[in-house]
Parts: C-alpha cells; structure tokens; sequence
C-alpha cells in the first residue's frame, strides 16, 4: 500500500507554546490509522493543520503525494480530504437529506450560470448526487429520518449524520475528530461498526482521533501516539497497549481489550 497522507516534521507554534513538535506520521490507502493521546496533546491541532483550517508552523504535509500546505480548507476536500469536527455540525433546519446534500455539493461540479439558469447538466449532476446521498442515507441506517429536520435527531444519529455529510463529499481520506464523543457505550459500539462499514463500503481510508481507547484498539490497523505535542509511539495496537512510554503518558492502567 502506498502512502496516501505524509506529515513529516510537522510543527505549529501559538506564541511560545509548541501544540506541534517536529511530528512524522503516514496514512496509507485502505488504513485505518489512530491519533490518540492525552488532553492538550496536539490531536485536534494536528487535524486543524492537515485539513487546512491552521496553517502549519513547520513541516510538509503532501496527500496523493502533493503539498497541500497553504490549500483552504475547501480546496483540501476538493482534493479528497475530508474530515468531521468533535461538535456536531449539522444544519438543525434543513432536513437530514438536505444537509447530506451540503456536503455533497462540496464536490458537485455545478457551475453558477449552470445552476441559476437550471440547464439539463445541472439537473443531471444534481440527480446523481440526490442519487448518492439517499444511498448514504439508506446504508447508514438514516433513510426512516430523511425529511425531518436534523435537530430534531437523537445526538447519536446527528454524530452518525456527521459522518454520512463528510461521506457525501466522496474522501479518499475520512478524518473522524472523536466520533463517540457523547455517546453511551451501546451507541460508541454502534458507530466503531459503522466506521469500519463504511472503510469498506465506500473505499475510505480513515484517520480518527478518539479517546476510547477500546474503539481504538478494536478497529485501527495502527495507531500514532502524541503527548504534549509530540510523537512518542507508533505502531499496531498491540505493541501501543504494551509500549511503557504510552502507558505512562496516556493509558495507565485502563482496560482496552
């Protein structure tokens, strides 16, 4: 498997504080690869930096074997990097169908003119991506909810929502910022399986930042290792549940079998 996502010597500095210290990790196509470590550890910065919302103090970042340092965020997805956030972002007006269709409007290729003016390829790109989303819908058990409105979802179906929005852009790389953050341990089950159907279903690599630790050690094929902004393990997840750097750092004595 070739690399998909290389972060090499990564960096981010806010004033004095290093969130990011010289970090080198890889993803590679068909993955599913861990981000873990304790609070402050860089996580979430070191997503805010790949996905282009912070831009980087130091380091290279290529996908598909290209820069995308200095991509906005939009131009990262439109390169098929695509992550979700740790709060919900579902638009709670619009109706389940309707925010899924957002995000796939990310990458529709429905020009301006195409699309006030309503030409016939408009409204064919437009069907193919309904076409899509109702089957997002269908295969992330979320089709019973399509017309109503994605506020009024349990919090365990808007995160499910969250994912199947970042689905509908079509990522070669799904990013999950805490996917089960919220969720009550039937439902944290729920989504680890969903995670690892759609890796299969929709041909996604996956890099997820989480804290439950036997999600992580279930479903990744490797996991990185970060505290306090530095890698300090990477490996299966047998040798991080052994490794005494991270047991100190972050595991403790937490049952992850």
């Amino acid at each position: 498997m070739s690399a998909l996502l290389e972060v090499e010597q990564l960096s981010r500095r806010f004033g004095g504080l290093n969130a990011l210290r010289n970090v080198t990790f890889s993803v590679k196509a068909g993955e599913i690869v861990g981000l873990i470590g304790p609070n402050g550890a860089g996580k979430t910065t070191c997503f805010n930096v790949v996905s282009g919302v912070l831009p980087p103090s130091d380091g290279s970042i290529r996908f598909k074997g290209r820069s995308i340092v200095g991509m906005k965020p939009s131009a990262v997805v439109a390169e098929g990097l695509v992550r979700t956030f740790q709060a919900t972002t579902v638009f709670p007006a619009a109706s389940v169908l309707e925010n899924v269709m957002r995000g796939a409007f990310a990458r529709t290729p429905v020009s301006l003119i195409g699309s006030v003016f309503n030409t016939r390829a408009a409204r064919d790109v437009l069907a193919a991506a309904r076409e899509r989303c109702e089957g997002l819908l269908d295969r992330l058990a979320l089709a019973r909810f399509r017309d109503q409105p994605a506020g009024e979802l349990p919090y365990g179906y808007q995160r499910r929502l969250g994912v199947a929005i970042a689905l509908a852009a079509e990522p070669q790389l799904l990013m999950l910022d805490e996917p089960v953050a919220g969720l009550n341990p039937e439902e944290s089950a729920e989504m680890g399986r969903l995670i690892e159907t759609v890796h299969e279903t929709e041909n996604v690599t996956v890099l997820l930042v989480e804290h439950h630790m036997r999600l992580v050690m279930g479903i990744c094929d490797r996991i990185v290792v970060l505290d306090h902004g530095e890698k300090i393990a990477e490996g299966l997840p047998a040798e991080i549940r052994a490794d005494r750097k991270v047991i100190e750092a972050y595991l403790g004595t937490e049952d992850v079998t």
